[in-house]
């Protein structure tokens, strides 16, 4: 009997070590799949005991993101919520890696974001997990010469604070696709929520800009055939009331909202002083020849754009309506066409002496890749202190924010290097600089630019006070869209009559009429 019993306990000890071993070695491979998770917590943990107090950002607006479970979400917000604001260092100032970061806006490849969650700090949330080969990710910049650049790297980028703004395409030019970023609304809806989630959980958790090129006819990227409705060209507006340009607007705005797009690229403010310009002309892209009516739907159009929660962007500063060439192709010099009467739209709506971004207009300025040897013999606008420093902000007035023309257009790309073109386009005073990423593909233009704008920071070639001037002007107009749309309703473009005007000779009577862009009066 004593053997018996002695055998069994034998065995029960011997069952209980077999027990140790095994849930060991489960111990030893959880680790080795997940590392990095207890880390993960502890560190979120610990963010939240010592990040000082500060408002948090409103979760970003739209559909559930694809691919995510509905409890994941859930937490996704949370966390969008709870790190947004906590990665500024204690004394509440941004730290120079992330005013850069939101100095920047790029193009990307993809559609769809599948099980990504947020993830700040070099911490991986755990639906970064989700992805293959994702078990060992940092938030180190991509390797030089990736092949990818699609909605998981950009997402990365935003989360590090290496991107502030991104633009969406419908088309890939590089490769020929009739696809990119745009498919359906319910889809880009749902890409611009986790692009959103992303920015929230970035070190500065600020809103990101969502941007497009949406002026109606020819130039528009949220198309019919991917379910969007197709709104007319500037030059069929110019021919009717300001109250209709403004109507249309309201209508595009709520579009834009509805998909998650907070800033468009328009109005054009380029006077139509040569029909056959091949960019703008031809297209159908300006509202008039008489400068007068251009400025009058512009303001129209703004507030319209406002009245829905949408920054709108004038463009292109100092002139593209005279132009013989076209930038996107090479070295576009309107030394000997650009005429007077093409800086008055500019200077009836930013003047008087900078009141529009005085009085709160949430809005941008896009200079373009325009050579006038008169203005700068060396360079063109978008490159050159004395069209963005010396002509818009000193001579106009304008304080806000200043953002380029794609810096990888030929007229940029076939005379200058990435270094020289970032030093250049910020030394000059521009604010965000644009890569759309599309007329011509580098993978990690993101982390290159950014690394490219640190060094010359570093090297003091562009002062740190010089990136906080511009982080300012963006975290401003950004203010506006996280207090919601009745501030960018309440502020938007007014017209003051003006003396000045040129004569534009009996040809300006197309499309003439009154100055009623008022900011807030109804149409």
């Amino acid at each position: 009997m004593r053997k018996k019993f002695l055998g069994g306990a034998a065995g029960a000890v011997r069952l209980r070590r077999a027990c140790l071993v095994l849930l060991a070695g489960v111990i030893v491979l959880a680790c080795a799949v997940l590392p990095g998770v207890h880390g993960a917590m502890a560190a979120t943990a610990n963010a939240t005991v010592t990040r000082p107090a500060a408002p948090a950002v409103p979760a970003p607006k739209g559909p559930s993101v694809p691919g995510v479970p509905a409890p994941m979400q859930g937490q996704m917000q949370g966390q969008a919520q709870g790190q947004g604001q906590g990665k500024a260092p204690a004394h509440g100032e941004p730290s120079l890696s992330d005013m850069i970061g939101q100095m920047f806006m790029v193009g990307f490849r993809g559609a769809q974001a599948q099980a990504v969650a947020p993830r700040a700090g070099g911490v991986p949330g755990l639906g970064a997990l989700l992805r293959p080969g994702a078990a060992n990710a940092t938030n180190a910049a991509p390797p030089a010469g990736n092949s990818a650049y699609g909605v998981h790297e950009v997402l990365d980028d935003i989360r590090a604070g290496r991107v502030g703004g991104v633009i969406l395409f419908d088309r890939d030019v590089t490769t020929g696709s009739p696809e990119r970023n745009i498919v359906s609304p319910k889809q880009v809806r749902a890409l611009s929520a986790a692009l959103q989630a992303a920015a929230s959980a970035s070190p500065a958790g600020l809103p990101l800009f969502v941007a497009v090129d949406q002026e109606g006819g020819r130039v528009q990227r949220l198309k019919p055939e991917r379910g969007f409705t197709q709104y007319p060209p500037a030059r069929q507006l110019g021919q009717g009331t300001v109250g209709e340009t403004r109507l249309r607007a309201v209508a595009m705005g709520r579009e834009l909202v509805d998909a998650g797009v907070n800033l468009n690229f328009a109005p054009v403010v380029d006077v139509d002083v040569n029909p056959d310009s091949p960019a703008i002309g031809r297209l159908g892209r300006s509202y008039s020849r008489d400068p007068r009516a251009v400025a009058a739907h512009a303001a129209a159009f703004v507030n319209g754009m406002a009245q829905a929660g949408v920054v709108s962007c004038l463009k292109h500063f100092p002139g593209h309506g005279s132009a013989r060439a076209d930038s996107h192709l090479g070295v576009t010099d309107v030394s000997a066409t650009r005429r007077p009467e093409e800086l008055w739209p500019y200077r009836a709506l930013l003047r008087p002496a900078g009141n529009a971004w005085a009085e709160g207009w949430g809005g941008m300025v896009m200079v373009g890749h325009l050579y006038d040897n008169r203005l700068d013999a060396a360079h063109p606008a978008t490159l050159s202190r004395a069209a963005i420093d010396g002509l818009l902000r000193r001579d106009m007035g304008w304080r806000g924010v200043v953002i380029t023309d794609d810096l990888q257009m030929g007229a940029i790309t076939d005379r200058y290097p990435l270094e020289e073109v970032v030093f250049r386009a910020v030394d000059a005073g521009a604010d965000i600089l644009l890569f759309g990423n599309n007329l011509r593909w580098q993978p990690d233009l993101a982390a290159r630019a950014h690394a490219t704008l640190t060094g010359l920071v570093r090297s003091g070639r562009i002062s740190e006070d010089r990136i906080r001037q511009s982080y300012q002007r963006i975290a401003r107009l950004k203010g506006l869209l996280r207090t919601g749309d009745a501030t960018l309703a309440g502020n938007g473009l007014a017209l003051p009559e003006s003396p000045d005007l040129p004569d534009v000779g009996d040809g300006g009577k197309q499309g003439r009429m009154g100055m009623g862009g008022g900011s807030s009066a109804t149409p």
